[in-house]
């Protein structure tokens, strides 16, 4: 009996070893695609497109298509398939059917024609609303987006890989418009009203971002640019971010022995920080408090538009430049004339990032959007005729940060400008990683303590900045690689200004790598930065010429000039009907064969006559113009010391002198960080700016 018992146990106990596994078999992963594919979507016309998804391991999935084509895949261990289809001349809408055995989906208004990939940073970003007034023409542009045959897949900013499940193509029309990127709309326009087919585009941009966060860590290694730091690796990226945080938690820790900071850390969550960033106590409780005694904080010595850089005037180089992150106050007192009178408080251009504002030790503003202007209401009975005293807790979350344009009063009698030259402020907090380290060191202990003490404030790897090294090529690249393209437009290179010399290497590595991602030598086309006024240590124009000399280094490349639409106080100008006009003219010409002009004049080459250049250009297209004055032109000697010049159009080349030079040796064109083009071929598009030398 004992044995029978034993034997039923055994027999039982299979049973349920057998049962369970059938069950764990049996559990499903549902058959799913790519956020990518969507209903509406377009595919690239006359490829091998991929579609790819997740299923249960081993699983096999049929992919069918109206257009008569079909495909199979097997899922690999882990749930993960693959298949390819072959798409035909333009045209649809068309289905596509997904099945694994019961479990399907179909894709409905499916259209074939031209997909780009659209990235860079704000200025392809902006959407067609992004604020009131952002676009020329907006409410026009909006109303009359009537485009079927035009779709847009936008990936989300976000860094957790999360909300783009929540992301789906959408059709150009004036409900869904207001979301897409206008260059990029634009783009797709002119294309598509000049071919008469389907144009689809994939949106992947992020303001203020530089080039190095688009760049995989593989190849920043390669390059090796002057900002280098151990970059995150290429296998596994959320295996690599457990690794990060547990370094950036000892880093941290070490941080906080060294420098005695008191550490916060803030929510992961960024609808958190957005709603509750203001309400932080930082060891800063009295700062805004009438008659504060500032005596010991520092008075600005440099320019409050400290974009990439600190008041510190010893202190900025690019081992710190992570520490414009942060936390600064400023203070500043002022008199009013009349105080019974309606006075709103004005930041022009805004602040880069975050503000709170009181006077008076009262609080009268917070705003936590970057750059917008701010226009604070100031309360009748909260001024006086003498010593008021302004006080600003200005958060900067990435990058650098300041005042970007001048503070003011103003009232409908008069406006009354506060001057840089009279305020104070006091560094107090470093943000790094999404934790808040707090000091309590006067302005100039804090720097010597940097500059000259024994301890180094140690880098984390900040998982939540866009600006972290390859974290957009792994969370903004990478979930729509390998999506068939035609190829990419890119609008990008603000962020970069401050690392300019680096930049040619740079962006031709950024290429080179995202045609690797995809194994196929796409088209890139780029838009130069427009002019700008940026601080007095930036050197855009640097960038320009940057940007211009890609063109030589990397093949299957086009740039889109755009001296003659930037905006003096604004870094995002509101044509950008222009810019996308100007890279569907690059695409037009050299993916799609039309006969005409695609670039305005190019520097090619310059010769040294007798006492004055003769510069030719490249792109004059059918002869070269000046819009006016022809000027902007310099020219040195050996010396280097540049002169403004004459300049006259002479046989389809600019002659340029110049009395103070005698033995010209180089000639540069739009060198400065804002001005209007005035050279043009007659086709109406505007020569780069450039300089010769090496």
């Amino acid at each position: 009996m004992k044995s029978i018992n034993q034997f039923y146990r055994f027999s039982f106990s299979l049973f349920l070893c057998l049962q369970f596994k059938i069950n764990a078999q049996n559990i499903s992963t549902e058959l799913s695609l790519s956020p990518i594919f969507s209903n509406h979507m377009v595919f690239q016309q006359k490829n091998v497109n991929p579609i790819w998804g997740k299923a249960n391991p081993g699983a096999n999935v049929v992919v069918e298509a109206s257009w008569g084509e079909s495909s199979k895949s097997k899922t690999d261990k882990n749930g993960n398939w693959m298949a390819k289809l072959k798409t035909p001349s333009y045209g649809g809408p068309y289905s596509i059917n997904i099945k694994n055995g019961d479990n399907q989906i179909i894709l409905n208004d499916v259209l074939i024609g031209e997909v780009w990939l659209a990235s860079g940073q704000s200025n392809m970003e902006w959407k067609m609303n992004h604020c009131n007034g952002c676009i020329d023409n907006q409410d026009y542009e909006i109303a009359n987006a009537n485009y079927p045959e035009i779709r847009m897949f936008n990936a989300p900013m976000d860094l957790s890989g999360e909300k783009i499940y929540n992301q789906n193509w959408k059709i150009a029309n004036p409900q869904n418009i207001v979301d897409f990127s206008a260059t990029a709309y634009f783009f797709a326009r002119e294309l598509n009203q000049k071919m008469n087919i389907p144009i689809g585009i994939i949106n992947s941009s992020w303001g203020g971002t530089r080039v190095e966060a688009w760049t995989s860590p593989k190849k920043l290694n390669e390059m090796n640019p002057t900002n280098h730091i151990e970059h995150l690796e290429d296998d596994n990226f959320e295996q690599t971010q457990i690794k990060y945080r547990k370094f950036n938690d000892s880093i941290i820790k070490i941080n906080q022995k060294n420098f005695g900071f008191e550490i916060f850390k803030l929510p992961s969550d960024k609808a958190i920080v957005e709603s509750n960033w203001h309400e932080y106590k930082l060891k800063d409780d009295d700062f805004f408090k009438l008659d504060f005694d500032d005596s010991d904080w520092k008075k600005i010595k440099s320019d409050p538009v400290f974009e990439n850089t600190l008041f510190f005037e010893n202190l900025y180089t690019k081992e710190h430049a992570s520490l414009a992150d942060g936390i600064i106050w400023f203070r500043t007192k002022f008199d009013v004339g009349n105080p019974e009178l309606e006075y709103h408080l004005i930041f022009s251009n805004g602040v880069d990032d975050s503000d709170q504002t009181y006077i008076n030790g009262q609080n009268i503003g917070n705003t936590f959007l970057h750059l917008d202007e701010r226009n604070y209401s100031i309360p009748l009975g909260l001024l006086k005729k003498k010593n008021n005293e302004l006080a600003v807790r200005l958060t900067d979350w990435m990058r650098g940060g300041g005042f970007r344009g001048p503070v003011f009063l103003i009232s409908d009698r008069d406006s009354i400008p506060l001057s840089f030259e009279n305020f104070k402020y006091k560094h107090q907090a470093l943000i790094s990683n999404n934790y808040l380290m707090v000091h309590n060191y006067s302005s100039k202990e804090f720097e010597k303590k940097l500059v000259g003490g024994k301890n180094k404030i140690l880098k984390t790897y900040n998982l939540n900045n866009p600006n972290e090294y390859s974290i957009l090529y792994h969370r903004m690249l990478k979930p729509i690689n390998p999506y068939g393209i035609k190829g990419v437009i890119w609008y990008q290179g603000e962020a970069n200004v401050s690392n300019y010399k680096d930049y040619s290497v740079l962006l031709d590595g950024m290429i080179k790598d995202w045609r690797s991602l995809w194994n196929y030598d796409f088209s890139f086309y780029f838009a130069q930065i427009a002019p700008y006024i940026y601080s007095n240590t930036e050197n855009s124009q640097g960038l320009r010429d940057a940007q211009r000399k890609v063109l030589n280094i990397t093949p299957k490349t086009g740039m889109a000039v755009l001296l003659d639409i930037g905006e003096e106080n604004d870094i995002h100008p509101r044509n950008k009907q222009d810019v996308g006009k100007r890279l569907a003219l690059l695409a037009l010409k050299r993916d799609y064969g039309f006969n005409i002009i695609d670039s305005g004049p190019l520097y090619l080459k310059h010769e040294l006559k007798n006492g004055y250049i003769e510069v030719e250009f490249d792109h004059i297209g059918s002869g070269l113009t000046a819009k006016g004055e022809l000027s902007g032109f310099e020219i040195a000697g050996s010396d280097g010391v540049y002169f403004p010049a004459n300049s006259e159009i002479k046989n389809e080349k600019v002659h340029v002198h110049c009395d103070r030079v005698e033995e010209p040796k180089n000639v540069r064109y739009g060198w400065k960080n804002f001005f209007k083009a005035t050279l043009f071929n007659k086709e109406n598009l505007p020569a780069s700016s450039f300089t010769s030398e090496e």
